[in-house]
C-alpha cells in the first residue's frame, strides 16, 4: 500500500483534473435566469485514474470556500480550467449521496453566452473539476485496486469539451528547443506567481507545476525520429534488430 501510495504521490504533482460526462437531460439550464445546474462529480465510482471520491471528501472545501462561506477566494466557475477566464458565479455546492452537485449563474459575458449555448445544443458535455489530493486522508484499497479518497482541495469547476489531464498542455512541441524555450516561460511565470499566496494564486502555481510535469514527460517528437532513423539504419547494416524502447525498464 505504500508504494502504492508512494507512486501515486510522485505522479499527481500539480493541479489533478477529474472529468464526468454528462447527458443533456442531467444538467439543468436556465437561459432566462442563466443558471446551469448538474453534477461536477459522483461518488463511489472507479475512475480512469484509479481513485474512488467518498461522500464528505468536498466538506471541508465548501466548508471553507463554497458559496456560502465569507471567503474571498471561493471555489469558482471557470472555462476549460483557465483561471484567466471566469464564466460564473457558484451559488450551490452541496454533497449528496450521488455526487458533487452545484449551481451557477452565468456572466452576461460572451464566454458566458457560449457556455450556455453549447451546453444546450451537447456540443459541451463534460464538466471537470480542479482539485489536489490531501494525502493523509487518502488510502489504497488492494482488492479494489483504486484509492480512496476521503479528502481533496477544491479549487475550481469547469465546463470542458474534453477531460483536461495535466499531461496535455504541450503535445504540440516537436523540438528540444521548444522544450527548452517553454521551460524557460514556465519559470518565468511561477516567478510571477510566486509573489502572492491568496488561494487564487496557488491554484496558479499548482496549474504552473502540472504544465511543468508535462514538459518533463515530453518527449520531443524530433527526437522519436532520430531514433527510429537509426533503428532502420541499424537494420540496413545488418545490425541486431533493436526496439525504439528497448532502454526503457518496467517495474
Amino acid at each position: 500500500m505504500a508504494h502504492k501510495l508512494k507512486t501515486k504521490k510522485r505522479e499527481s504533482i500539480g493541479m489533478q483534473y477529474k472529468a464526468i460526462s454528462f447527458e443533456a437531460k442531467e444538467i439543468t439550464i436556465n437561459s432566462e435566469s442563466r443558471r446551469i445546474s448538474g453534477y461536477a462529480a459522483i461518488f463511489g465510482n472507479k475512475d480512469k485514474a484509479g481513485d474512488i471520491l467518498i461522500k464528505g471528501c468536498f466538506s471541508k472545501s465548501i466548508q471553507e470556500r463554497g458559496p456560502q462561506s465569507n471567503a474571498n477566494d471561493k471555489i469558482i466557475h471557470l472555462w476549460m480550467h483557465n483561471m484567466n477566464e471566469p464564466v460564473g458565479k457558484i451559488v450551490t455546492l452541496i454533497e449528496d449521496d450521488k455526487g458533487l452537485y452545484f449551481e451557477a449563474d452565468i456572466d452576461k459575458i460572451d464566454l458566458g453566452d457560449r457556455e450556455i449555448a453549447q451546453l444546450e445544443s451537447g456540443t459541451i458535455n463534460q464538466f471537470s473539476i480542479g482539485y489536489s489530493y490531501v494525502w493523509d486522508k487518502v488510502d489504497y484499497d488492494s482488492e479494489k485496486d483504486a484509492f480512496i479518497v476521503k479528502e481533496v482541495v477544491l479549487y475550481e469547476i469547469s465546463a470542458v469539451s474534453i477531460g483536461c489531464n495535466g499531461e496535455t498542455h504541450y503535445t504540440g512541441l516537436k523540438t528540444a528547443e521548444e522544450v527548452e524555450d517553454k521551460v524557460i516561460e514556465l519559470h518565468s511565470e511561477i516567478e510571477n506567481s510566486l509573489q502572492g499566496l491568496s488561494m487564487k494564486k496557488k491554484t496558479e502555481i499548482l496549474g504552473l507545476f502540472s504544465k511543468f510535469k508535462a514538459l518533463m514527460l515530453i518527449k520531443p517528437e524530433e527526437d522519436m525520429k532520430n531514433k527510429l532513423r537509426s533503428l532502420v539504419q541499424d537494420q540496413a547494416a545488418g545490425n541486431p534488430k533493436k526496439s525504439l524502447f528497448h532502454n526503457v525498464k518496467f517495474k
